[in-house]
């Protein structure tokens, strides 16, 4: 499974990240990423020289960007299947998160789930 992909770059919070807590850790990445593209033309290639499925986390900050990400990274040769993060915070919906909201997962889910013929997870 490879870190969550988003269309576009992200450049992710900025430090500090992390900060040690008498009861552990507490961290705020930001999502980090290299985006689809970056991914695809860089990363894909090494990852096809291993024998073993790849699976691919991507995330979306509305359903149309999920939509176009899942639709681009199924045209990814070696890609066997997506994790689709929907614990992200949707700014076009006040910051709530897609997975707290039965309607919104449900709508999210089923515009990606329609075009794509990889597993989704």
């Amino acid at each position: 499974m490879v870190k969550g992909l988003s269309l576009l770059p992200k450049e992710g919070n900025p430090p500090p990240r992390i900060v040690e807590t008498a009861g552990g850790m507490l961290n705020a990445i930001g999502l980090q990423n290299i985006g689809i593209e970056r991914f695809i033309q860089e990363k894909l290639p090494f990852l096809k020289q291993f024998n073993t499925p790849v699976i691919v986390n991507f995330f979306g900050d509305s359903v149309e960007e999920y939509t176009k990400a899942a639709e681009r990274l199924s045209t990814g040769e070696g890609i066997h299947g997506l994790e689709m993060n929907i614990s992200c915070p949707n700014k076009q919906a006040g910051w709530c998160i897609f997975g707290t909201d039965p309607k919104v997962t449900f709508e999210v889910v089923s515009a990606v789930r329609n075009p794509l013929t990889l597993p989704l997870l």
